[in-house]
Formats: structure tokens, C-alpha cells, sequence
């Protein structure tokens, strides 16, 4: 397709419309449920007056509220977003994969205690905003001040949204796939301050970011440098696979996809001089489903991770 052509998003869900530093923006009510064996530890008991006793001395303790678990164990997000955009600023839309790894993070949500975060190719922001209730510390990476300020926005709406007392845990800056310096672009969002955090970071997502050539290429050198250092990493990635017809195949052909998997069977390949090794292998999409939407045959969801000599993941 053509650059300029518009691209409509696969989400369509609308409440309201909202500005965001200039830009007109949709903005959708995304639903979503916590297994309650285990939700969210809210700091559970508060007192209810000054003395924290009834009229016969007995302890009174009541839950605390949250803005975000109005109805028992579900919660919603409200996400800004662009229904329509050109290819180039996809990333401002809601897409199905970005959803589907959500619903992981949830599903795995013990494996991202303590732990640092980095999403690359963030967009909106979701699959960081569903990060930061569960993990220490959230790096939410794309590139481009507007896509930047979206994410900024969105994150700043929904951080907190499971618990309105916990303390800042994410940060949002700029870092490019294709260019040779990835901290260009405005002083808000570059990723100095935040290399350390990248650095340490042992898990690493990325939502629904495969659908053009140069920026899988793009993509794949950013995990190379981010991933072969100790200690071992992991990435999970959800893709969907998106068929077209094409008159020199006479078929219906996932292009995009088929080159995402070149590029990965590559970097299993790929030697290193520290002796670190990579690996993937294709997670079962039969987890529970969290959030509300069609998940089809197409969308997919991947671990890319690292081993090193003597030690394994």
C-alpha cells in the first residue's frame, strides 16, 4: 500500500474524544477482569475512624477503594488512541496483539514482580500500563513526540488505576530502531536517563509490531544489542498474522509475518563473543482471555530469549 494511504484500526471501540498536547484523539473504555486468586494486593484494610474501634472496642476494618475495581474483580482502562491513521503512525492505534499480550502479562503477572520491564515499539502504551501493576519498574519505549506524548498520557491516566497510593514506577523515552542515534528527538523523551534501568532489565515485550520489512530489520538489531548481555533475558512479542492476495504468489500470502520469521530463524544463528546462545519457542495462545476482544487463529505470541555458557533460562 501506498504511505499515505489510511490504515483503519482493528479495535473499534469508542466513548469519547480527548486532546492530548494539540492532537484530537478517540478514547476507549478497555474492560478487563483479575483472576482473583490473584488480584491485586490493594492493601486491603483501612480504618474506618479515628480510633479504628466500634462502640464495644472491637477492631473495625474496611477495604480500601479503588477507582479502578468499582465492580469486585474488574477494571477498565480508558486509552487515547487514533482510529484512523497512515501507516507510518500505526502505532497511535489499538490493534488485537497489543491485547493479546496484555492478557499474558496478566496471565503471568508472578514473573514480573521485582522486575524491570522494557516495551519496545510501546504505541499506546497498553501493554505498559498493564506492566506497571505488577512489575517495579516500567521503561515504555517508542519513537516520534507525538506516539511519546500518547504514551505518556495514557500511562499517566491508568498506572495507578488498581492502586491510587502506589508510588510512579514508569518511565517513557525515546528509542529508535533504524537510526544511529535512537536518543534524537526532544528533550522529554530521550532514553538517557533511563539507560540504566534498559540495561538491567531482564524482560523485555513488544505488541503487535511486525508489518514492515525495514523496521523488523530494525527491530531485530534493537533486541540483538539489548538481549546478548548478562544475565540471560527474555522477550515476549505477539504478532498477528495479516494475509494478503498478491497477484505474483495467485495467493493469499502473510508477507510480513513470513519475514519476521526469516529474521528470527537469523538471529538463532547468530554467534556472539560471549558465548550467549538465542532461543524462541511459540507460547499456546489457550491462556485465559482478560480483556475483551476477538482473539482469532492469527494472533500469535512468541519468547525470544538468551542463555549463556554454564547457565539457563
Amino acid at each position: 500500500m501506498e504511505p499515505t494511504e489510511k490504515v483503519l484500526s482493528d479495535v473499534h471501540l469508542t466513548s469519547q474524544n480527548t486532546a492530548v498536547d494539540g492532537n484530537t484523539y478517540t478514547v476507549s473504555r478497555l474492560w478487563f477482569t483479575l483472576p482473583p486468586s490473584k488480584s491485586i494486593n490493594v492493601d486491603d484494610t483501612e480504618e474506618i475512624n479515628g480510633t479504628g474501634a466500634d462502640e464495644d472496642g472491637d477492631l473495625m476494618l474496611r477495604r480500601k477503594t479503588s477507582k479502578c475495581k468499582e465492580i469486585g474483580d474488574k477494571g477498565v482502562l480508558t486509552i487515547a488512541h487514533w482510529m484512523e491513521t497512515e501507516l507510518k503512525d500505526v502505532g497511535k492505534q489499538l490493534w488485537h496483539g497489543s491485547l493479546l499480550l496484555a492478557d499474558y502479562l496478566i496471565h503471568v503477572q508472578e514473573e514480573l514482580r521485582n522486575e524491570t520491564v522494557v516495551e519496545l515499539g510501546a504505541g499506546t502504551g497498553l501493554a505498559s500500563i498493564v506492566a506497571s501493576f505488577f512489575a517495579k519498574n516500567v521503561v515504555c519505549t517508542d519513537t516520534g513526540e507525538d506516539v511519546l506524548k500518547l504514551a505518556d498520557h495514557n500511562l499517566d491516566q491508568n498506572w495507578n488505576c488498581l492502586d491510587p497510593i502506589k508510588e510512579k514506577n514508569f518511565k517513557v523515552c525515546q528509542l529508535d530502531w533504524v537510526t544511529e542515534s535512537p536518543t534524537s528527538g526532544t528533550d522529554k523523551f530521550t532514553i538517557k536517563e533511563e539507560v540504566s534501568l534498559i540495561n538491567k532489565a531482564r524482560i523485555f515485550i513488544a505488541g503487535d509490531v511486525v508489518y514492515d520489512d525495514k523496521l523488523t530489520i530494525g527491530f531485530f538489531n534493537t533486541i540483538y544489542k539489548l538481549l546478548m548481555n548478562f544475565p540471560a533475558k527474555s522477550l515476549y512479542i505477539s504478532l498477528e498474522k495479516r494475509y494478503i492476495f498478491t497477484l505474483e504468489d495467485k495467493d493469499v500470502v502473510a508477507p510480513a509475518f513470513d519475514y519476521f520469521c526469516e529474521c528470527l530463524e537469523a538471529l538463532m544463528e547468530t554467534t556472539s563473543n560471549n558465548g550467549v546462545e538465542f532461543h524462541y519457542k511459540e507460547i499456546p495462545v489457550d491462556f485465559p482471555q482478560y480483556f475483551t476482544y476477538n482473539r482469532t487463529k492469527e494472533l500469535i505470541l512468541y519468547k525470544i530469549y538468551t542463555t549463556f555458557p554454564n547457565t539457563s533460562t
